[in-house]
């Protein structure tokens, strides 16, 4: 999830959450279909009829999955489970189904299972770490994620999202470590870059030493555009790398930088907001007086713009006011 917060420049605004652009935040969602046979070599009577109204259930939950009637698809994985609570694959799309209910408790009980069931089953482990996230349980979450990643070690989706956990829960260093060793899998991982450049942007607002905020700065602005490369099209990384010109005292690259992200996404209301901002301080005043009116025109219509529209039309009035003086 992409949030807007306010930078520590007058009334800049930074999109920079390290929640941000979490990687692969979708679960694993496709059903599993199997044929439910008996594990035993000479199963009895009973066994043999538990087995196949078990494989039946299975198949009839999956069906109401197909057709997204959840909550019959998690009567029917339960009462199949109460045949055969060690299916696995069962209790694996039960989880699935009650994240699709939003019931993020029993979700984390189903996936609990599948993985007591099958302590080596990946995709449970990811699915039980985005349900954890879902509720609240963030360093649960983050064992979960290890556990992927020793399970699966090329998992570059774990790692990145096991360094947002990081950065979320304060370890900034861990994040930053976590970020890259996904990098070392796979460079060309746009989520990795961003969030890197996010967590050098927080740790310089704590750096002590100027030559040290320098250093993270000019690292951030280096992820930012490795992002960029990656996917040009991704408007917000254009966005926080003027961010991160701006505090670099680089005016001319913000302004050009807000420019391309404003080329991508025409309406971005902060872009232009911050641009006309920027255009100010570097003088240029015809060009302010154009992007407040166009920031105007975008955003009087967004109730989350309400006061920065009063802003922007009291520097708009300030501006067209001195531009008119003799």
């Amino acid at each position: 999830m992409f949030v807007s917060v306010v930078s520590n420049y007058g009334s800049r605004w930074l999109v920079a959450g390290l929640d941000t652009r979490r990687s692969s935040w979708s679960r694993w969602c496709g059903v599993i279909a199997i044929v439910v046979v008996s594990a035993f070599l000479a199963p009895s009577a009973s066994a043999e009829e538990d087995s196949a109204a078990a494989g039946k259930l299975f198949r009839q939950a999956n069906d109401y999955f197909k057709e997204r009637d959840y909550d019959k698809a998690a009567e029917s994985y339960e009462e199949c489970l109460g045949l055969d609570p060690e299916l696995k694959e069962a209790w694996y799309n039960l989880g699935v189904v009650y994240g699709k209910l939003r019931k993020y408790k029993r979700e984390i009980r189903a996936y609990r299972n599948a993985v007591e069931a099958d302590p080596r089953y990946t995709r449970a482990w990811y699915n039980l770490a985005l349900a954890y996230e879902d509720n609240g349980r963030l360093e649960d979450a983050l064992e979960a994620y290890e556990r992927v990643v020793q399970l699966a070690p090329e998992s570059t989706d774990s790692f990145i999202n096991s360094g947002i956990l990081r950065a979320r829960l304060g370890d900034i260093d861990g994040a930053i470590s976590a970020y890259e060793d996904a990098l070392d899998i796979d460079e060309n991982q746009p989520d990795a870059w961003f969030n890197l450049a996010v967590a050098y942007a927080r740790k310089a607002d704590k750096a002590s030493s100027a030559s040290g905020k320098a250093a993270l700065h000019k690292q951030e602005q280096d992820a930012y555009q490795k992002t960029i490369a990656l996917t040009p099209d991704y408007y917000k990384a254009w966005y926080n790398l003027a961010i991160a010109y701006q505090k670099s005292g680089e005016v001319d690259l913000e302004i050009a930088t807000y420019v391309k992200a404003l080329e991508v996404r025409p309406a971005y209301p902060q872009a232009l907001y911050n641009l006309a901002y920027a255009y100010e301080e570097r003088g240029a005043t015809q060009d302010a007086i154009k992007t407040w009116r166009r920031y105007v025109s975008v955003a009087q219509r967004l109730p989350t713009e309400r006061e920065y529209v009063q802003t922007a039309q009291a520097q708009l009035e300030r501006l067209t006011q001195g531009a008119s003086s003799p």
